[in-house]
């Protein structure tokens, strides 16, 4: 993903930086005799979080991080030397992070050659040191070392006499943690305690999504920001780099510093369920450099951004573009996986069907909204995916209030379907870029880095409602082939296979689960539930959906009765298949609901909320 230095280049760089070590050293650090300690000189006050900071980031806004300070020097110009020729070369550097909570150090060039290893530890914990080496940054260039704690760091590079190929570390910045008045701060385990690790049991259907999600850093203003997003794929499957997130996470950047501000952070996840006090943090990939394609604002349109990052994904990186579903319809479950906190990847699941609903200032009706199950989002969770239970993308996260784990606070993510080709300016469309050639398609399934990763079976639509005696197709979007289908109950549905559909029909009132298995023996559930033709649904306490389950009808009147015979509402003249009700003007009671179709179909039903 990153481009070698020429010699020449480098040079100048080096030079500039040494230039620029001279002019910096009054205002940001201080090198002590010998240059073997750089001493960040910081004012305490600058890194707290104030109430303006606190109350910002609930209103849908990347997460204020660290501020930074500048280095700009190169391993040439400071630290020590030590070592015989024929021995090992060892080359040291202390860095002072007075007061710091946590803090990280970022590099312009980062180039250990094969053999040498750079050991980065806390110089009053030698045990707990972490190993760099050639493989992590394999073609130099841009680099960021994560997660160090306490008030100091050591970086000491260790090169075998047989190492002849001469490193490149040039420090760009370091940075400082912002912290609340207990010491909070965004990082590894920072996150809310109800936040569930994305390789918990919960998440064993979540694997291959998983792979796709980021975390992303944004710098601005000698601060660093921080949101999430996800790889995704297009409909020539070609693996461009494309990258989704949130509009709001670059508020105030223009397109030149998106490009060049921007790194991305992949891989970042603990690999097991639960963690420990003593806990490590886990090894990650690190790119910087994009492109912005489109940028659909907050401001009157769906809070989307896509990117497409510089150069290819390495071929070893274990990462997934993430497929999509642009249809402007509901989901009735599924997951957001995300970095709250700057925290490793998690996951929240949700098992409401979502409604459709506007963020202040936003396009109308341009967002789901959605209610959480399990799990929660926090600052840093923003343009995380929102998958559908057939795991495509339909969305990214706005915000919302759900900021304590409250699961009575839901939140908005701009819809996928608007994000696509709603917006009035037509280069804001992301059609063009996810769907190159045209092809149409509404849905995509995602796409392994891997060649060799045996395929997740892949289905349009693995939740079902369907009216008695219906018919209903569901297609195989991508798995291994030579499929086979079977129902868990055949007296209430039966499923047969007709290349790469598969054909449901419903039998009798009930649920049952089809099953689909390909000869790698993956398997992919469709869940059905054979319902009435008109549906009821309380979304939270203050919305009632009506939705009518037949293709060649429509809603065409809705009544509310109350249990003394009074119509409290009445919706005429309708025609929709899905119609919302606000019923927050109605005590809390029980209901009669009535509803008449165009065709004439009645349904009428109690209800209690």
């Amino acid at each position: 993903m990153k481009s070698n230095l020429s010699r020449k280049f480098l040079t100048g760089v080096i030079i500039l930086a040494s230039v620029v070590s001279v002019v910096a050293q009054d205002k940001q650090y201080t090198l002590n005799e010998d240059k073997s300690q750089v001493s960040l000189i910081v004012d305490s006050k600058q890194t707290k979080y104030t109430v303006a900071d606190i109350q910002y980031n609930k209103r849908g806004t990347a997460l204020l991080e660290a501020k930074l300070y500048t280095l700009g020097i190169n391993m040439d110009t400071i630290g020590s030397w030590s070592g015989l020729s024929d021995k090992d070369k060892i080359w040291k550097l202390n860095i002072s992070v007075p007061q710091a909570k946590g803090f990280f150090v970022r590099f312009d060039d980062l180039y250990l050659p094969e053999g040498a290893k750079l050991y980065v530890y806390n110089k009053n914990n030698t045990t707990d040191a972490v190993v760099y080496n050639h493989g992590d940054n394999p073609d130099g260039g841009a680099y960021s070392i994560e997660n160090l704690k306490g008030d100091n760091v050591v970086l000491e590079y260790v090169a075998p006499g047989r190492v002849v190929e001469t490193p490149r570390i040039l420090l760009s910045d370091v940075g400082y943690k912002y912290t609340n008045g207990n010491g909070e701060h965004a990082d590894f385990g920072e996150s809310a305690s109800c936040m569930i690790n994305v390789n918990c049991p919960d998440a064993e259907n979540w694997q291959y999504q998983k792979k796709g999600v980021v975390l992303l850093r944004m710098v601005k203003s000698s601060n660093t920001y921080l949101c999430s997003g996800t790889l995704i794929n297009n409909t020539n499957n070609d693996k461009t780099p494309y990258l989704l997130t949130a509009d709001h996470c670059f508020e105030n950047m223009t397109v030149a510093q998106i490009q060049s501000n921007t790194s991305f952070i992949f891989e970042y996840e603990y690999p097991t369920c639960e963690m420990g006090t003593d806990a490590q943090p886990p090894k990650y990939k690190y790119h910087k450099g994009s492109e912005v394609m489109v940028l659909n604002p907050i401001s009157g349109g769906s809070d989307g951004a896509l990117l497409r990052l510089t150069g290819n994904i390495p071929d070893d990186w274990d990462v997934y573009f993430n497929g999509w579903d642009r249809e402007n319809k509901a989901s009735s479950s599924g997951a957001i996986i995300h970095h709250p906190e700057g925290d490793v990847k998690k996951i929240s699941f949700y098992e409401k069907e979502l409604a459709t609903g506007t963020w202040n200032g936003s396009a109308t009706n341009a967002h789901w909204v959605v209610t959480y199950a399990k799990g929660a989002t926090q600052r840093g969770s923003s343009g995380s995916p929102v998958f559908n239970s057939s795991g495509l993308i339909i969305g990214t996260l706005t915000g919302g209030e759900n900021i304590s784990c409250d699961l009575s606070k839901p939140d908005l993510y701009g819809k996928m379907w608007y994000h696509w080709d709603q917006y009035a300016d037509v280069n804001k469309h992301m059609s063009k870029y996810l769907d190159p050639t045209n092809k149409g398609v509404t849905k995509l399934a995602g796409l392994n880095n891997n060649d060799g990763i045996e395929k997740n079976i892949v289905l349009d639509n693995n939740d079902l409602s369907m009216i008695l005696n219906a018919t209903t197709e569901v297609t195989i979007l991508d798995g291994n082939g030579d499929y086979t289908v079977s129902s868990s109950n055949s007296n209430i549905v039966s499923a047969e296979l007709n290349s790469n559909k598969v054909i449901i029909k419903a039998l009798n009132f009930g649920s049952a689960t089809v099953n689909v298995t390909d000869k790698k023996n993956k398997t992919a559930r469709i869940t059905v539930s054979v319902v009435s033709t008109v549906k009821y649904a309380i979304t939270g306490t203050k919305t009632l959906t009506v939705t009518l389950n037949k293709e060649d009808d429509s809603i065409n009147r809705v009544r509310i009765i109350n249990l003394n015979g009074d119509t409290v509402i009445d919706k005429k003249g309708l025609d929709a298949k899905e119609e919302p009700i606000d019923i927050s003007i109605l005590p809390r009671d029980t209901y009669i609901i009535q509803t008449i179709t165009k065709n004439g179909t009645k349904k009428a039903e109690k209800i209690t909320w």
